[in-house]
């Protein structure tokens, strides 16, 4: 079999360096041993390195139907996030965090707005 796909090595396919486009929530919520002084180190690895950086981002959905999504910031390799920019609302070290920080927003959101829809919650912030 000839042709462009077969001359391409495994290699290749890890040497496309494109900055993700990542947009940090300015109300960013924190999880537990998350430090807001390691934030731009971190977001660094995140945007460059995101299979080596291990945590949890919470991010504002693309669908209309979902509240809030929690991705592995390692999905952030895959290419659709290449050309998509996200906006991240919380970060946390591993995904009980993660959940510990949505019931974190949903309390907020029910403080002070005295219902639960968490997209317009974190979008007005």
């Amino acid at each position: 079999m000839h042709g462009v796909i077969t001359d391409l090595k495994v290699k290749d396919f890890f040497r496309v360096k494109k900055k993700r486009k990542v947009e940090l929530s300015p109300n960013l919520y924190y999880g537990e041993g998350m430090h807001p002084e390691d934030l731009e180190k971190l977001m660094e690895k995140v945007c460059h390195k995101p299979l080596l950086s291990n945590v949890f981002l919470l991010l504002l959905p693309a669908n209309e139907s979902d509240q809030i999504e929690i991705l592995s910031s390692r999905y952030l390799a895959q290419g659709y996030y290449a050309t998509h920019s996200i906006r991240v609302v919380g970060i946390a070290n591993d995904h009980d965090d993660a959940v510990s920080l949505v019931i974190k927003i949903t309390e907020d959101c029910l403080a002070i707005r005295k219902d639960c829809n968490l997209k317009e919650f974190l979008e007005w912030q």
